[in-house]
């Protein structure tokens, strides 16, 4: 048997002409459904985008000075009465010192766990040695002191800051404009008591 090949030959004369494509316009419907994809991917990039900034200025930017003396937020708000106080008789509000903060936190601690409430410790260390001792240097130093024995400790600030406007001598830290810098500390004794320390330097 013969084998025959199954290609077909082209008969003579006949030009193989390449078809001709014919371009169909974009639905308007499509388009639009492309737009909007597109519109969508574009968001949750920027979204995206914005997040992960967030997050590294979070864990790169420094700290606050706060943030660095763990202050509280009774701290904080001592510190903020103070300041209103201080506008209220025309003075510049008083610049947080993370120093002085420990400084102060660290009296009131002393003050709760000897039971006494004093500016000298029993061991005769003055506010200006307890500041000059960490190497902080001052030209003027002053220091405000409360106790406080009430079980309700959320309006404690204002105690505090009521408690030191009725004392000549400490309202007069307060508003002193020789005073440019502030730290607050707050501490518990085991009977409950509240100690508030605040000092003040220029």
């Amino acid at each position: 048997m013969n084998a025959k090949s199954a290609t077909r030959r082209r008969p003579p004369g006949i030009r193989k002409v390449p078809a001709k494509v014919i371009r169909m316009p974009t639905p308007t419907v499509v388009r639009r459904r492309r737009a909007i994809k597109a519109g969508l991917g574009l968001l949750v990039l920027s979204i995206l985008a914005a997040i992960i900034a967030r997050f590294y200025l979070i864990y790169t930017a420094p700290p606050s000075p706060e943030k660095v003396s763990g202050l509280t937020e009774q701290e904080t708000e001592i510190l903020g009465l103070v300041n209103q106080e201080r506008a209220r008789a025309g003075q510049q509000p008083l610049k947080f010192s993370p120093r002085l903060a420990v400084i102060a936190r660290g009296h009131s601690y002393d003050m709760a766990i000897r039971h006494y409430l004093a500016h000298n410790s029993p061991d005769g260390v003055a506010p200006a040695d307890r500041i000059s001792g960490v190497g902080i240097g001052y030209r003027a130093v002053g220091e405000n002191i409360y106790m406080d024995e009430h079980a309700d400790s959320a309006d404690l600030p204002r105690r505090a800051m009521n408690g030191w406007l009725k004392s000549p001598a400490h309202h007069a830290n307060i508003i002193s404009g020789k005073f440019t810098e502030t730290g607050v500390g707050i501490a518990q004794s085991a009977d409950g008591s509240t100690y508030v320390t605040q000092d003040f330097i220029r």
